[in-house]
């Protein structure tokens, strides 16, 4: 019979604790690897901003998963056709952005799940499914549980309906885009304005008190992710993909012009 795999990052986050990844926009599956192999639990493959193609899940999906790295789709909106590819190519889960409501959250949530827990498309004939229906009598149970839904909360409507978003059983983890949200109260750019952090502090105990995962801001330091655990936040994402290429090379560059010049 085949077997669904593990899901490093849901593992982990079961058992309590604190997991680290980053955002993978640059649209190459051997960068994506280079990441995973790095030691992160978790990848979010960023199809809001990257490059990507969504015929080629599978491969950043492989890249991840044979360095015990999960998958984790960012799809650019609240599209179930999109949630079904991504997930039928055997993403470990998928993370949505610009949820406002109780609806909203609840149809991306069914979509990520078969009946009776929700309304994902379904053929075993797949990726996620082994390719195979022989193992139909415990596919859709399985695949419930080893799929990993979450949220991204950008607008002040969105922080309104926390409460009732929270109320939705099968979602994993709520991430607050400090960056969107430092937009909607007036400080575009600057995430770390008191208004921002005290606002993101109170949602961020909301998220925890409800059973549920907390995540926010873009730490690129380990004194920003230090920061990060003491706020009661566990989903550390550690900059982006780009930034630590560009800053990592450009540093030892400045630093031998300087020198040998």
């Amino acid at each position: 019979m085949i077997q669904i795999g593990k899901n490093f990052l849901k593992d982990k986050v079961l058992k309590g604790k604190p997991v680290i990844g980053t955002f993978n926009t640059l649209g190459s599956s051997m960068v994506t690897e280079v990441l995973a192999r790095s030691g992160f639990d978790f990848l979010i493959i960023d199809f809001e901003h990257g490059p990507y193609d969504i015929k080629n899940v599978s491969q950043y999906v492989n890249a991840c998963e044979i360095n015990q790295c999960s998958p984790i789709i960012r799809i650019p909106k609240n599209s179930s056709w999109m949630t079904l590819q991504a997930l039928d190519q055997g993403a470990h889960g998928i993370i949505v952005p610009g949820i406002n409501d109780y609806k909203s959250a609840k149809k991306f949530v069914e979509s990520t799940k078969y009946s009776p827990l929700g309304n994902r498309g379904y053929t075993p004939f797949t990726k996620s499914g082994g390719f195979t229906n022989r193992n139909n009598d415990s596919y859709q149970s399985k695949a419930n549980h080893f799929t990993f839904s979450s949220i991204i909360i950008e607008s002040l409507e969105g922080l309104n309906n926390l409460d009732d978003i929270l109320k939705i059983e099968d979602l994993d983890l709520v991430y607050f885009g400090a960056y969107d949200l430092s937009q909607a109260f007036g400080v575009a750019g600057n995430n770390k304005h008191p208004k921002v952090i005290s606002k993101i502090e109170i949602a961020v105990q909301k998220v925890i008190n409800s059973g549920k995962l907390a995540g926010g801001f873009v730490a690129q330091s380990q004194d920003e992710i230090s920061w990060l655990l003491d706020l009661g936040i566990k989903f550390i994402i550690y900059n982006v993909d780009s930034d630590i290429i560009l800053n990592n090379t450009k540093n030892i560059n400045n630093w031998f012009k300087k020198n040998n010049l």
